[in-house]
């Protein structure tokens, strides 16, 4: 019989498309992921890759076995969920994917209280955008994930994934002080014209929900700095008076001199999800973690308009 560990090796590297990161994917080693594909190809009699200038990829074979490999594997998944659903107690390893603010402002709040009520439950994460969470969901490279949806711009779920409404995260004006704009109690988006602001690089999620921010008044945002992480953005506001565009969700401490000041227009929002295989519906662990951070979202405690 085919070896289950084996089979998902190759099918993870017709997901990944290299051994380096199809060993990311499954925490081995690229030399362990290279055993696995010789074994298979020793117990078939037949190559299941074949050298591609300085990777590999699959044989014909080999695509055809992943193909109906995946299908098992996810066949096996399901048949694990239910067996553990019928024990009640989430046990073993699941690996959860979020962005920055979603980890922080949900995920690593439910871990005191996911570890209390199931010991024998191991959680790890990693940090990516999205769309690319979405695809290592469906791929089966982690098992579940935070994402989110911004202004119904319809991020496209395969239909092999389940999916659940967990908040919805408005988005304020960060600013210092001193700005002229900081006794406001709201700005509207005419308001904002002019002003410059500091943005996520070109391309990111953060970045097009601050110039569609400004689609209805045919103009585009002034921006003059550049920063990924919420916090390093923040800074620029407290050196140089530039403005951010940041979420509820998560947000870093605010320091005495910088304030928050609301939009008027409550759909300036992104919609938060957590989405998993539809094979792991059953699953205990999957079902705890929902319910631990919709708890913590609608609690309040994970997003609040402006600082203490």
């Amino acid at each position: 019989m085919i070896d289950v560990v084996a089979l998902r090796t190759l099918v993870a590297l017709d997901s990944c498309g290299s051994v380096t990161a199809t060993a990311d994917s499954l925490g081995y080693t690229p030399a362990a992921v290279s055993h696995q594909l010789q074994k298979l190809s020793r117990y078939l009699g037949a190559p299941v890759t074949e050298r591609t200038g300085r990777g590999i990829a699959l044989t014909p074979m080999g695509r055809e076995l992943s193909r109906r490999g995946a299908a098992l594997l996810q066949d096996l998944e399901g048949l694990e969920s239910d067996a553990r659903a019928r024990s009640g107690d989430p046990r073993g390893r699941i690996t959860v994917g979020g962005f920055s603010t979603g980890i922080r402002g949900l995920l690593a709040p439910a871990l005191p209280g996911l570890k209390q009520r199931a010991p024998e439950l191991t959680i790890s994460n990693i940090e990516e955008e999205p769309e690319e969470l979405i695809d290592m969901v469906a791929a089966g490279r982690i098992d579940a994930s935070l994402i989110f949806d911004w202004n119904n711009s319809s991020l496209y779920l395969p239909p092999t994934l389940n999916t659940a409404r967990l908040a919805v995260d408005r988005a304020d004006i960060v600013m210092h002080r001193d700005h002229r704009l900081a006794a406001r109690a709201e700005v509207n988006r005419r308001d904002l014209l002019g002003e410059v602001f500091v943005s996520a690089p070109r391309g990111a999620v953060c970045h097009r929900w601050l110039t569609a921010l400004f689609e209805d008044l045919h103009s585009e945002p002034h921006i003059e700095y550049w920063a990924m992480e919420y916090d390093t953005q923040i800074e620029f506001v407290r050196a140089v008076g530039a403005l951010a565009l940041v979420p509820r969700l998560g947000r870093p401490h605010l320091p005495d001199d910088v304030t928050v000041v609301p939009l008027d227009d409550p759909s300036i929002a992104r919609t938060i999800y957590l989405v998993w295989r539809k094979s792991m519906s059953s699953s205990p662990a999957i079902a705890m973690l929902r319910e631990t951070m919709t708890t913590i979202a609608e609690s309040g405690a994970a997003a609040s308009p402006r600082p203490a």
